[in-house]
């Protein structure tokens, strides 16, 4: 299988034009099978052009679709007949007759699956077949599963794709429940096959497309026995050796992932001056990009981030155009983003929640910072989404805030506000194990939960309230965002044997709250996937 690799969806639409084109060059009448769907858009819309220009004349063409929803009219604006003839065949001169799909209203489906392959055989095979891709490997509505119908056939849509495909229709109700598709078997007949690929979300099935090993929970592995396949795929979508860059305080962490493999991990200083930063950094990306073959660079980093320029107040960065310094000493394409973003998104790709969609990363320190991820994308804001540390949980008599207001969530749940409360409690309890414990000299977060285990009342009252606004502000998340899960991250969920139990009480039912199990990667790791 030949992997081409674009910049974007428009390079990607275009190359697999050309594709298409050079078929319909040297065979004027060759049989063309086309997929439905928004991936090919930019394809059919540059066939378009081409075929308006006087490129190419579509003439003697013919085509035959992969699939159709059944049952539905072909003049139901969802159906596929409805789509192909307002995305290319109402944009090309082909011939009405020789147009082909699989009729959604035929009275006997399975007659018209027969039939559908007939024709197939009768116009001498598909000659050029374009494919796109489904997120769990899906080609057509050829769905995962231990069988696979090898020839058109009538099958059952499963939850998700009914799920996936009910935004285009009024209601979930709406949608047929089961479609007329293309097997796998006439879809390898084809002598040439083209997939397309866009998109984040399809950078774990265009991995196991490329890496993994040939499976019917993954049909478009199958392609892998055709010999003439090209994959066609935008950079997002691409899951080549991806390197993940995390600017740290003291060190800066440095990952490189292929697919969900980690290939090679370290770290270096964090230099004192912007130079040496931009410079140590690039020598040490140079070190890797030959033997990686490198082409794309993530990096997250603390501060504020317009336009890939970054200003930060513990690093030596102001207004530094760290992405244009960092491009022009490596060559390579490189995206900044905040460091928090990148955790959060290296949560949703590679950590206990890799199967969500949407989720929300609460980091507990000295402050409480996170992220929101909506549909496995970052949701950026110039408006401070992700200051999620600073909305109020208390209005009145609230604590003050550095931020200016008062009553902010991180005010009582930073391991700060906790170390805080722990102290104030022990000074008003000077016989409990925590007072002796503040006694003994320097107090840390270690201490309390140690008072805790040697049980001490006044340092689980401590833990308890904290517990309880904690929750607090993960209920007022769930109710803004809805997300499938909740993550947390920081030094207090070490302690998820006291955390988690107490903590699921309090919030509300259904909620997954997850530890993060990547913990000082996840910045990386996310960056890798900027």
């Amino acid at each position: 299988m030949k992997v081409i690799v674009c910049d974007n969806y428009e390079e990607m639409s275009k190359k697999a034009a050309k594709i298409v084109a050079s078929q319909v060059i040297l065979k004027p009448n060759s049989v063309l099978g086309f997929a439905t769907g928004s991936t090919p858009i930019g394809l059919y819309s540059e066939l378009g052009r081409m075929c308006s220009a006087g490129e190419l004349d579509f003439s003697d063409i013919t085509t035959y679709n992969l699939d159709e929803y059944y049952p539905i009219k072909k003049a139901n604006d969802q159906s596929y007949d409805y789509f192909m003839r307002k995305n290319l065949f109402s944009l090309i001169n082909i011939k009405d007759e020789n147009i082909h799909l699989p009729n959604g209203e035929a009275p006997d489906p399975l007659k018209e699956c027969e039939h559908y392959e007939e024709m197939i055989k009768e116009s001498g095979g598909i000659d050029l077949q374009v494919l796109g891709i489904g997120r769990n490997g899906h080609i057509g509505f050829n769905e995962p599963d231990s069988m696979l119908s090898p020839y058109t056939h009538l099958t059952k849509l499963t939850e998700s794709t009914i799920k996936a495909n009910s935004r285009f229709f009024d209601s979930y109700e709406d949608v047929p429940k089961q479609a007329l598709t293309m097997g796998m078997s006439t879809i390898l007949n084809a002598r040439r096959i083209i997939i397309l690929a866009n998109g984040a979300n399809k950078r774990k099935v265009v991995s196991e497309l490329i890496n993994g090993e040939i499976n019917t929970n993954n049909p478009a592995t199958l392609l892998k026995t055709h010999p003439d396949v090209v994959l066609l795929c935008d950079r997002e979508a691409y899951a080549g050796a991806k390197l993940g860059v995390d600017i740290g305080g003291t060190t800066i962490k440095l990952v490189i992932v292929d697919g969900e493999k980690i290939l090679h991990k370290e770290s270096i200083e964090t230099g004192k001056t912007e130079s040496a930063i931009v410079n140590d950094l690039s020598d040490k990306i140079l070190s890797l990009k030959n033997d990686y073959d490198l082409t794309t660079v993530g990096i997250g980093t603390p501060g504020i981030i317009k336009e890939g320029k970054v200003t930060a107040t513990n690093l030596p960065f102001k207004n530094t155009p760290l992405q244009d310094l960092i491009t022009e000493k490596t060559g390579l394409c490189v995206t900044v983003d905040n460091d928090a973003n990148c955790a959060a998104l290296g949560e949703a790709e590679f950590g206990t929640t890799k199967d969500c969609d949407n989720i929300v990363l609460v980091t507990i320190g000295t402050g409480v910072g996170g992220c929101i991820i909506m549909n496995k994308q970052i949701a950026h804001s110039n408006n401070n989404l992700g200051e999620i540390g600073h909305f109020v949980i208390q209005a009145e008599g609230g604590r003050a805030c550095p931020c200016g207001q008062t009553g902010c969530w991180e005010q009582y749940c930073s391991m700060t506000a906790l170390i805080n409360d722990a102290k104030k409690a022990a000074n008003e309890n000077k016989d409990s194990i925590l007072y002796k414990m503040l006694e003994d000299g320097s107090f840390t977060g270690e201490d309390i939960f140690e008072a805790i285990d040697k049980g001490c009342p006044v340092a689980k009252k401590v833990f308890d309230d904290y517990i309880k606004y904690l929750a607090m502000g993960i209920n007022s998340l769930v109710n803004i965002f809805g997300p499938d899960a909740v993550v947390l991250a920081g030094g207090v969920t070490r302690q998820d044997d006291k955390l988690l139990a107490p903590l699921k009480k309090l919030t509300k039912a259904g909620v997954r709250i997850e530890i993060s199990d990547l913990q000082n990667d996840a910045g990386a790791m996310g960056a890798a996937m900027l």
